[in-house]
């Protein structure tokens, strides 16, 4: 090959492996791993890479820089040919990439070589001349096409030629050198003629550049980009973000804020949109991104709400971050609408109406034009306003459009603004409500007039051009991070283990994460995950300098987790699921925190805080181990001093307690004035750390850890704690395990049962040795022990009963009579008393014995038990009648948070889906039955269904849930216990279901101590509360009673009895707000302190809830004055109508009954005989004469006939 060939060829390589390519040429640097892809050969024919191309490219291989081209061209090529069907199809983005670099280095060395020889080159044409004769001069030309326009520059002399590029090509040459260069741009199919007048140009307005937004599908490499734009968002607005993490759920406000806002977004569903991938192009990911700040500036419309500058603030950030990290790399290319340059311009304008009040009632003025008038209708427009009003417009929906990028003009957002007022005008003008919202137009109008002035003046100006231009260009610095930062994290990430806390099994938490996941095995895994990563591939990219920006090395690491996460989770791999998302968790606080102070100092490799490694549980500095120093993240344990009564000489003998402390090192009673005892506080006083600590006054406070100090020396010859062996080493592990309970933890104890009274309480000795005739506590149970004073084990145990039970024994008296201090500790003691015997027959069992002679103890707290089988049997009983019968607190169906009893329930249920238990779990894990297993099976059942019971909620107590599980394996050893000695299908799973079935027992076992004590603890905590609760209220009656009688002497106020509604504190679910604290999950890795997250939102919360409360009687005032009216016209319109139909119908009614009666007269008439006609007769002419002839004989009269009578 020719050396100027050889020489290009290299620089072309060099070019290839160069530093700003490191991003896009990975995964051509090495040839591909055929045993992570054994069907690579079949498929490519001849394998390529850059190292094998740098290695024949120095054998002197290639004769001709054409074959050093082609094996170049070929190793993209391959990429393409082998992905192209795949689901790594981000590999062809890649190689397009880097055949496009390749093409742009061939062209660059290509034309250096022809300038060097004097010659042209017709590839190069397109960026230099030849040079021209005469003169010498030389002629540049620049051609930018833009759809139909040409945009030319030419050099000529003393005058600049007009044309078009065409022209310009055509003109000959000059004769005398070039003393001028003028740059001509021609938009249009024709030039135009610049002007020469800097007044004209700043008087006109800039006219603005016409962007076309592009269509971006989402794929993998985009998807990248907005995942590092949301993590980085959190990271550089930490307090501002927890504000959008959730949906809103306060009950006060979210009824109101669903009808306000249309699409309500916060980032945790733009993460799971983004996971579940359901945004098709880039702009939806961009819109949703904005709606969260819109959707806080058109709820909150105060104009001092504290929301308000919050949402400007992360606008701004997603903005820039949206710009560096999608508009970037896509540039030139536009694929998500810009929003409008001077958009914190318009969003003065409507602050200024925000501003606006009423001048007789001090209401906001606004408050009627920031909802749509739908929205203050009931949902309905009023009748007639489409008709009048054509476009509908509020500053609601204006501050959404000016968010969301829909405005590209000052000009557009002017014309809505005003539009607002010109509707209300159109529709109101003329009515009856008219006058009142014609007073708020012109008020409203006034303001707008002014602001809008001063906008478009701004937008007009030299400063709004350059808002326009700096909007347009600039862009947000992000550092790369170096190299040993990078590694320092990962080598830490590598020394996190995870412990199961089911299984008790301690692991290395990225051991699975380390390699490439191998398809061979795992033939389905692509079609779960697109984008494969490990920790290996994580270094190699480190070593290569691959990260531009500390979101490219965090987001590859989450995609690790997040790739476990989506390829178990279907498969119902929940110890693999936890494992990542055990190790997500840590790697972010890790990064988070080492990432904020190096960012704040200016270098990424500064690490001023690091996170404690998991391995060895120290900080970590610059790669060195050290001590943990104070910081405001880490404070030093504070150490708890127990105060004695301060009383002086006199009164020493004068005060003597009533109710004495307990052998724990109760209080003391503070002595008030006139003499007396008040009931101390339940919490122990905490002391600051001190150096040295000089005790002169026996009555004075002494520190606990002076105390505990004093008792061990006492017990000298103590053995170390590694030296213990046998039963001293089981009774060790017994009392660690008891001090680190809730109530006894040294740190802070809430109750004290660690030194003698009488080291704490010097004064109440007698009292004290007089009911108390055997003094125990831990300290000196615990020094007896490593003195080696205890024979056996019961010895032990009965040492440490005796603590409690001496506690119960003093503090009886105070307990009966209702002291709150006593009444604690003594329910304190019988718990823990309870809880002791139950630890020590779980613990001490190697120490457990079969005697039937010793007093058995059925239940509650005994004074002394002894260490046997019957013991172990009843206290286990015991554990099962607690928890088996504890009714679970349910949560709502489908809600991800469980509560602590159904968390204990998921954790008995993933105990025995653990890696190491598969292969037995395979056979009862879904509901695949044989044929004829209903047959001897009643009751079929599956882990799953178990799992589906649990998260619809139809478990009513943990009981269920444990005879379930039970029943699993039970079935499985009834329906294989024959079959196993003719199938082996049978016999495995009946070993199987033996084996599951131990692990289910120790699964449970486990959860009946812990279980049961925390049962035990709520219930007593309870019952606490209540007791605290009803004595503050008698000292509060006690109180106004002697200031009635104080006011009005010789008179009696009557206390009232009240009675008080408790809840159960197992079953009582506090009522979720968005100001309960902490405000998110554990997976948030932006925490403040607890002092500042208490203070801020305790203060942001009063200040918003004044405002929504002067809101809200606004709305009521003014909205039952408008919907009373509303309801009065459309009741009296109603009324008007059903009147009127009344009337009608009344008259229709009328009508037709005359008619009916007409008709039924007329078929009456039809129906009778017609009358005589002797009298038409009579008046007839021609009517024949009648003649009556009357005959006046006279008529004889009857004889009458005598009647004879007889006498």
């Amino acid at each position: 090959m020719d050396p100027q060939d050889l020489a290009n060829c290299r620089e072309i390589h060099a070019g290839l492996m160069a530093k700003e390519r490191n991003s896009i040429n990975y995964l051509f640097l090495e040839p591909v791993e055929t045993t992570y892809f054994p069907e690579y050969l079949n498929v490519i024919k001849k394998p390529m890479d850059l190292r094998t191309l740098k290695e024949n490219l120095e054998a002197g291989k290639y004769a001709r820089k054409e074959e050093f081209y082609a094996d170049a061209q070929l190793i993209f090529d391959n990429a393409i040919t082998f992905n192209k069907d795949r689901d790594s199809k981000f590999v062809v983005d890649l190689a397009k990439r880097m055949i496009r670099a390749f093409d742009r280095l061939k062209k660059k060395t290509e034309a250096a070589t022809a300038k060097r020889n004097g010659g042209g080159d017709s590839s190069t044409a397109a960026s230099t001349s030849a040079a021209s004769g005469g003169g010498g001069s030389k002629k540049i030309k620049l051609k930018l096409k833009r759809n139909n326009s040409i945009l030319s520059t030419s050099s000529s002399t003393e005058e600049a030629t007009s044309g078009t590029g065409a022209g310009d090509a055509a003109a000959p040459p000059p004769t005398k050198k070039a003393k001028k260069v003028k740059l001509k741009l021609s938009l249009g199919k024709s030039s135009s003629k610049s002007s020469d007048s800097k007044s004209s140009r700043s008087n006109s307005p800039a006219s603005p550049i016409v962007e076309t937004v592009s269509d971006a599908p989402m794929n993998a490499t985009r998807r990248a980009q907005c995942y590092k734009i949301i993590s980085s968002f959190k990271r550089r607005q930490p307090t501002n973000s927890k504000w959008f993490l959730k949906p809103i759920n306060d009950p006060m406000i979210v009824k109101d804020y669903k009808e306000k806002i249309a699409n309500p977004v916060d980032l945790g569903a733009i993460t799971s949109k983004l996971d579940k991938n359901q945004y098709s192009t880039v702009a939806e990911f961009v819109l949703d991104l904005r709606r969260i700040c819109s959707n806080c500036l058109q709820y909150n419309t105060t104009i001092d709400d504290s929301f308000r500058p919050i949402a400007n603030e992360c606008l701004t950030t997603m903005e820039q971050l949206c710009k560096f990290f999608i508009g970037k790399v896509e540039s030139p290319k536009i694929v998500y609408p810009r929003p409008l340059y001077c958009w914190e311009e318009c969003l003065k304008v409507i602050d200024a109406l925000l501003k606006t009040k009423n001048p007789d009632d001090g209401y906001q003025t606004a408050h009627f034009f920031l909802q749509p008038v739908s929205f203050f209708c009931g949902g309905q427009w009023p009748h007639g306003y489409l008709d009048k009003v054509q476009k509908p417009m509020d500053y609601g929906t204006i501050m959404q459009n000016l968010i969301t990028g829909v405005y590209d003009t000052a000009e557009k957002f002017a014309a809505d603004c005003r539009l607002v007022t010109s509707n209300c005008r159109s529709f109101y003008e003329g009515t009856d409500d008219g006058p009142v919202f014609m007073e708020k137009v012109n008020r409203l109008e006034q303001a707008l007039q002014k602001q809008l002035a001063q906008l478009s003046a701004y937008d007009k100006s030299d400063k709004g051009a350059k808002a326009r231009e700096k909007a347009r260009t600039k862009l947000l610095t992000i550092k790369k991070p170096e190299q040993a930062f990078l590694k320092d994290i990962l080598r830490d990430l590598r020394a996190t283990t995870y412990t199961d806390k089911s299984a008790k099994i301690t692991e290395k938490a990225t051991l699975h994460f380390e390699k490439p996941v191998d398809t061979s095995i795992f033939t389905d895994y692509p079609k779960f995950v697109d984008t494969p990563m490990d920790l290996e591939t994580v270094e190699r990219k480190i070593g290569s300098d691959a990260y531009a920006t500390p979101e490219d090395f965090e987001y590859d690491i989450l995609t690790i987790f997040r790739n476990c996460d989506k390829y178990n989770t279907p498969k119902k791999n929940f110890h693999m699921v936890t494992l990542g998302k055990h190790t997500a968790k840590v790697f972010r606080k890790m990064f988070a925190q080492r990432l904020r102070p190096a960012e704040r100092s200016g270098s990424v490799t500064k690490r001023a805080l690091v996170l404690p490694s998991a391995a060895a549980g120290k900080k970590i500095l610059a790669g060195k181990k050290r001590p943990p120093s104070p910081s405001v993240e880490e404070k030093q344990p504070k150490r708890v001093s127990i105060k004695g009564p301060s009383r002086s000489n006199s009164g020493a003998s004068k005060s003597v307690p009533s109710i004495a402390p307990s052998t724990a090192g109760k209080v003391a009673p503070k002595s008030k004035s006139g003499g007396k005892k008040m009931a101390p506080k339940m919490a122990p006083k905490i002391a600051p750390k001190q150096s040295k600590i000089t005790v002169t006054d026996p009555n004075a406070p002494i520190p606990m850890h002076v105390a505990i100090a004093s008792i061990k020396e006492a017990y000298p010859g103590r053995r170390q704690i590694k030296d213990l062996e046998g039963f001293e080493a089981e009774c060790l592990k017994f009392l660690k395990t008891l001090i680190r309970h809730p109530w006894v933890s040294a740190e802070r104890p809430k109750y004290i049962f660690h030194v003698p009274v009488h080291i704490i309480f010097p004064e109440i000795r007698d009292s004290y040795a007089a009911k108390i005739k055997h003094p125990m506590d831990l300290t000196t149970a615990e020094a007896k022990l490593l003195q080696g004073a205890y024979q056996t084990a019961e010895e032990f145990i009965t040492d440490i009963s005796l603590v409690f039970s001496n506690a119960i024994e003093f503090n009886k008296d105070g307990h009966e009579i209702g002291e709150p201090m006593s009444c604690a500790y003594y329910e304190a003691a019988t718990h823990l008393l309870k809880y002791s015997r139950w630890l020590s027959l779980e613990v001490l069992e190697s120490c457990i014995v079969d005697c039937t002679d010793s007093p058995i103890v059925e239940r509650g707290a005994a004074s002394n038990w002894k260490l046997t089988k019957r013991n172990a049997e009843m206290a286990r009983k015991e554990m099962e009648q607690t928890v088996f019968n504890e009714l679970i607190d349910k949560t709502e169906p489908g809600d991800t948070r469980y509560s602590w009893h159904e968390q204990e329930c998921d954790k008995l249920l993933k105990a025995l889906m653990h890696t190491s238990d598969r292969k037995h779990m395979s056979f009862f894990i879904q509901m695949i039955f044989p044929a004829n297993y209903s047959m001897y099976i009643s009751k079929p059942i599956a882990w799953d269904l178990c799992y589906e019971k649990l998260r619809e909620r139809k478990y009513n107590s943990i009981g269920e849930t444990v005879a379930d599980l039970r029943l699993i394996f039970s079935n499985a050893l009834k329906y294989n216990e024959k079959a196993r000695e003719v199938d082996k299908v049978s016999a495995v799973a009946y070993d199987s279901a033996i084996h599951m079935s131990a692990k289910l027992e120790a699964a449970i076992d486990r959860m009946l101590l812990t279980v049961g004590d925390r049962i035990g603890r709520e219930r007593i905590d309870m019952m606490n509360t209540h007791r605290r609760q009803e004595a503050e209220e008698r000292a509060r009656e006690e109180a106004m009673k002697l200031q009635w009688e104080k006011e009005h002497p010789g008179t009696t106020m009557e206390v009232k009895t009240k009675l008080r509604i408790t809840h159960r504190g197992s079953n009582y679910r506090k009522r979720p707000t968005d100001f309960d604290l902490p405000f998110f999950d554990e997976e948030d890795d932006n925490e403040e302190s607890h002092a500042d997250t208490v203070s801020n939102a305790k203060a942001l919360y009063e200040k918003q809830l004044k405002k929504r409360a002067a809101m809200r009687k606004m709305s009521i005032s003014i909205g039952i004055s408008v919907f009373k009216r509303l309801e009065e016209r459309a009741a009296a319109k109603a009324w008007a109508y059903q009147m009127a139909e009344k009337a009608h119908l009344e008259r229709v009614r009328v009508q037709k009954e005359k008619e009916a009666r007409k008709r039924a007269k007329a078929e009456e008439d039809k129906g009778k005989p017609k009358g005589s006609l002797v009298s038409a007769a009579l008046k007839s002419v021609d009517r024949k004469q009648i003649k009556l002839a009357l005959d006046l004989k006279p008529i004889k009269p009857k004889k009458r006939k005598k009647m004879l009578s007889s006498f």
